[in-house]
C-alpha cells in the first residue's frame, strides 16, 4: 500500500479495508455492516438544532445574561437531547448496512404499530411506503439496540466513552422529563 501525503488519507484507506467488508451480528441479532459516518454530517445535524436564547435580567439598570435560569436551563437540555437523538439518527441511518435487507414479511412492521396504538412510539413522521423511510423505521426500532451505538460511533471516530455519557445524559433527560413537569415530582 503507498502512502499519501496526508495521515488522515492513510487512517482512513486502513480503516476502509479493515471495516468494508466485515460483516458482524448486532446486540439484536440483525447480520450488518458498520460504517464510518462522516464528522461533518454530524456537524452539520448539530448545528441545525439551535442553543436557546439566553434570557436577559435587568441589574442596577444594567441587561445582563442569565444562563442559570430554570427555563433556559431545561430549554438547553432540550436541546441538547435533541442533537443526541439526531446524531444517533445518523449512525443508524448511515453507519449500518443492513446485510440482508430490511425483512420482506410485516411483522415487524405490525409490532411498531402495536407499540404505536399504545402511546409507546410515534410513527406518524414516517412513510413505511418509502423504501428508505422504511428502512430507517427498521434499523431505529428493530435493528440498532443501545449496545450497538458504541460499534458505530467508534468507526466514526467518536470516543466510546462520549457515547455512552451522551446515552447516559439523553436517557436520563428522558427519565426526567417524564417523572417531573418544570422540576416537579408529578404525583401518582
Amino acid at each position: 500500500m503507498t502512502k499519501s501525503k496526508s495521515v488522515a488519507v492513510d487512517v482512513a484507506v486502513e480503516q476502509e479495508h479493515s471495516l468494508a467488508d466485515e460483516v458482524v451480528v448486532l446486540s439484536t441479532g440483525i447480520r450488518a455492516r458498520i460504517v464510518p459516518v462522516a464528522a461533518t454530517l454530524i456537524d452539520e445535524i448539530g448545528a441545525r438544532i439551535p442553543d436557546p436564547e439566553i434570557p436577559k435580567q435587568v441589574i442596577d439598570g444594567k441587561e445582563h445574561e442569565n444562563p442559570l435560569h430554570p427555563g433556559y436551563q431545561q430549554e438547553m437540555r432540550k436541546a441538547q437531547a435533541a442533537r443526541t437523538t439526531a446524531t444517533l439518527d445518523a449512525f443508524v441511518m448511515f453507519g449500518v448496512e443492513l446485510v440482508d435487507g430490511v425483512p420482506e414479511d410485516n411483522l415487524w412492521v405490525e409490532k411498531i404499530r402495536f407499540m404505536e396504538k399504545r402511546g409507546m412510539i410515534d410513527l406518524s413522521v414516517y412513510d413505511l411506503e418509502n423504501d428508505l423511510e422504511r428502512e430507517f423505521v427498521f434499523k431505529r426500532f428493530i435493528a440498532v439496540a443501545s449496545k450497538d451505538m458504541t460499534k458505530i460511533g467508534v468507526s466514526s471516530g467518536v470516543l466510546s466513552a462520549d457515547i455512552e455519557r451522551a446515552m447516559d445524559s439523553f436517557r436520563g433527560d428522558e427519565k426526567q422529563d417524564s417523572d417531573t413537569e418544570d422540576g416537579v415530582k408529578k404525583s401518582a
